[in-house]
């Protein structure tokens, strides 16, 4: 008799301790940016403010701040969700139908807020006097556009291929994996980009800004929210990690040693019935706490 897989008190799958954690790091980051924005940086605005009598110069510091306080609701909370609704939705889901829509409504204000937070940071540039500053000049603004260009593709990819015109079920599977890696990649692509602008935006703080010291929480701050950016994408992913394959499978790829077509076929099927499996874990553990 096969030997069952050893599990560990963590998991996979992780314990509801784990996802609550998540969603704590989930809200450190977009309270701990509220935080850097609001009180440090300005504040925000839908307009420039103008700081001359006859108009002729202006401050676009506070329209900008809507890029970095949207990119930090489209990414660390509302793609970590995206990602996180087949596995442990903020709301409890009864079945996958559920699941998928709420996985869509996600990706989609995901969307809406990232483009909203490029148009903030772009308007930032042209409406500023009296002279209108430089766009796309740094490391920040191609990963950003490398990001947003990804998540464009994913979402017009799922919505033809899931949505309409619908593919065959047979298709659909055969791109889950790739639709899965796509949207687990473009998080950490996203919390790495935000990552870069926020070292780019402290940077500009200490050299503009004069700040009296570097121990200010205008100055801190930015290093704590990369760490909770770096937090919650570890723990977004660790909800994807596939539970442990049973032993008697390694076990006879030992024995045979080597690997071929057939055993890739396999191993990826197995895979995919791990996290089938996984899935509907969550779902129970859900619905017992939520009972």
């Amino acid at each position: 008799m096969a030997e069952p897989p050893v599990v560990w008190w963590i998991g996979p799958p992780p314990p509801l301790a784990v996802t609550r954690l998540t969603r704590v790091l989930q809200l450190g980051a977009l309270t701990a940016m509220l935080v850097w924005v609001l009180g440090y940086l300005g504040g925000l605005s839908l307009s420039p403010r103008p700081t001359a009598p006859d108009g002729s110069a202006n401050d676009t510091s506070q329209l900008f701040n809507w890029h970095p306080l949207l990119i930090t609701v489209a990414f660390p909370v509302l793609m970590a969700e995206a990602v996180l609704a087949y596995k442990s939705p903020l709301v409890p889901m009864s079945d996958r139908p559920h699941a998928k829509l709420y996985h869509l409504v996600l990706h989609t204000l995901a969307l809406v807020c990232t483009v909203l937070g490029v148009v903030a940071a772009f308007k930032s540039h042209t409406l500023k006097k009296p002279t209108p500053m430089a766009d796309l000049y740094s490391s920040h603004s191609y990963l950003g556009l490398a990001t947003l260009s990804l998540l464009g593709f994913q979402y017009l990819l799922a919505a033809y291929s899931y949505l309409f015109p619908k593919l065959t079920l047979a298709r659909r599977r055969a791109l889950g994996p790739l639709h899965s890696y796509l949207g687990k990649a473009i998080l950490v692509a996203g919390l790495a980009t935000m990552a870069v602008g926020i070292q780019e935006k402290q940077t500009f703080v200490q050299a503009f800004a004069k700040p009296a010291s570097l121990y200010e929480p205008r100055m801190w701050l930015p290093g704590l929210i990369q760490l909770l950016l770096l937090a919650t994408g570890l723990a977004v992913l660790y909800h994807h990690a596939p539970p442990a394959a049973p032993p008697a499978h390694h076990h006879r790829r030992q024995q045979f040693g080597g690997s071929s077509e057939a055993d890739g076929a396999e191993d990826a099927a197995l895979v995919t019935a791990q996290m089938s499996e996984t899935d509907e874990l969550h779902f129970e553990r859900d619905a017992r706490h939520s009972a």
